[in-house]
């Protein structure tokens, strides 16, 4: 992956790791809150041992000493000095309560014991810092052994009292929210890429290759924000038989010549000079992915090649082409299939070559009408009368028509948006269709260069 890659996958993933963000702002926010400040005072000791000038004395003194530091350190936090500490009306605390308080220490290669207490007030840290050493010092000057002419062996002073802490120790409050947003801007990361790295959605051009039973007809980066504009120009809006502002049409974008030059080396039938036809159904793998775009741009470059060609709104549950191209109000495909109507009256001419047969007037059970026996009449009728005929139809996710009508087809285009549907979902798809014969065209591609280099 590139750093692109990365950037895309966070900005799809926003929301979880927003989330995560949010609660671990919340988590420190409430830790700030009930976690109350610590304050620590220290006081410190020497630990010497008498001794005359002799050297051997000294030696020894320091070989004994060096070795009992360790347990007079140990000894600091026993109910031996603890117990009187707890007896102090200036303390009032138990043994146990003053053992998590407590925390005493030998400085490596030093005589010194730094006797250190943690409580929620100055002033008790303080208080518990001096007791602590007073009682380890009596402490040390009782257990020590005595030697005859001295009080003991082993003499502990403070060379420094525990004074009043100015601040709280540790973190203070306010870090803790943003240590929390931190850390969920982290999680949240983790669980972006964890949750991309599960998904099974073709992502790229080159993962829609890897669908078996389909060939790749086509890449269009953005098409969905061009729209239909050309073909709703030049719709005569009710006045059948006539074409506006068709000098007027925007050029077919360059992408979808590249997928009709690939759809015609498959069905050469759909160029004017070549006998026969050809019929294009196309489909999307869900709402939104661009197939009625597909579609109409489709019907006009064919057109534009001199081909006679059939627009046909199949999609009765949105009617959005006919809606765009102001022919939701007119009779059509549901009128047709239901008798009503001829395909001759209601055929709208939308340009030179190019005719449109809109969705007809509502009907509650539309799946009915396409997947009637008078809509393959229909599309017989449409092949033996245009080169083209191309039947935009409801996507995947809404009914099982596009493969109704893929048995009547020559092909099935299914319009798809990489990282939008799993791969499971689209290579069922494509099974579903059976012999009839699938191009993949993936649309909002992005903006790879080369998206059509090497298509099938």
């Amino acid at each position: 992956m590139t750093l692109r890659d990365y950037f895309d996958v966070l900005r799809k993933r926003w929301l979880v790791v927003a989330g995560l963000m949010l609660v671990g702002l919340l988590v420190g926010g409430v830790i700030a809150l009930v976690i109350p400040p610590k304050y620590q005072a220290t006081a410190q000791l020497y630990v010497a041992i008498p001794t005359s000038d002799s050297a051997a004395e000294l030696n020894q003194a320091a070989t004994y000493l060096s070795r009992e530091l360790k347990s007079y350190a140990t000894l600091a936090t026993t109910p031996f000095v603890l117990e009187p500490v707890a007896d102090r009306p200036d303390v009032n605390e138990s043994v146990a309560a003053l053992e998590g308080m407590v925390s005493v220490t030998n400085p490596t290669a030093t005589s010194l014991i730094d006797v250190a207490a943690t409580a929620e007030t100055p002033e008790k840290a303080q208080t518990v810092a001096n007791a602590v050493a007073d009682e380890l010092t009596r402490g040390v000057s009782t257990l020590s052994p005595s030697v005859e002419g001295r009080d003991s062996t082993v003499r502990a002073t403070t060379i420094s009292r525990a004074e009043l802490p100015a601040s709280s120790s540790g973190l203070p409050a306010w870090s803790y929210p943003l240590i929390g947003l931190a850390s969920g801007a982290v999680l949240g990361a983790i669980l972006a890429f964890l949750v991309e790295g599960l998904d099974r959605r073709p992502r790229t051009v080159q993962d829609l290759r890897q669908v078996r039973g389909a060939i790749l007809a086509g890449a269009i980066p953005r098409l969905k924000q061009l729209s239909t504009r050309g073909l709703a120009q030049s719709s005569s809006h009710g006045s059948r038989g006539e074409t506006t502002g068709v000098a007027d049409q925007p050029r077919v974008p360059q992408q979808l010549v590249s997928l009709r030059s690939v759809l015609q080396r498959h069905h050469p039938e759909v160029l004017p000079h070549v006998p026969g036809s050809a019929v294009l159904l196309v489909t999307g793998s869900r709402h939104r992915d661009g197939a009625t775009t597909v579609a109409s741009e489709l019907a006009r470059s064919y057109a534009d090649l001199g081909s006679r060609v059939v627009l046909v709104d199949a999609h009765l549950q949105n009617r959005g082409l006919s809606e765009l191209l102001g022919e939701d109000m007119q009779v059509g495909v549901a009128d047709i299939a239901g008798g009503s109507a001829k395909a001759e009256e209601t055929a709208v001419k939308l340009g030179p070559n190019l005719m449109f047969i809109p969705a007809g007037t509502e009907t509650v059970r539309p799946s009915d009408v396409v997947c009637s026996e008078r809509m393959n009449v229909l599309i017989g009728e449409l092949r033996d009368e245009f080169d083209v005929v191309v039947i935009d139809c409801s996507p995947l996710t809404e009914t099982a028509d596009s493969v109704v009508l893929s048995r009547a087809s020559d092909v099935v285009l299914l319009v798809t948006v990489p990282g939008g549907t799993p791969m499971g979902r689209l290579q069922q798809a494509v099974d579903g269709y059976g012999d009839t014969q699938v191009a993949l065209v993936a649309n909002r591609s992005g903006h790879h260069r080369g998206a059509n280099a090497g298509l099938s």
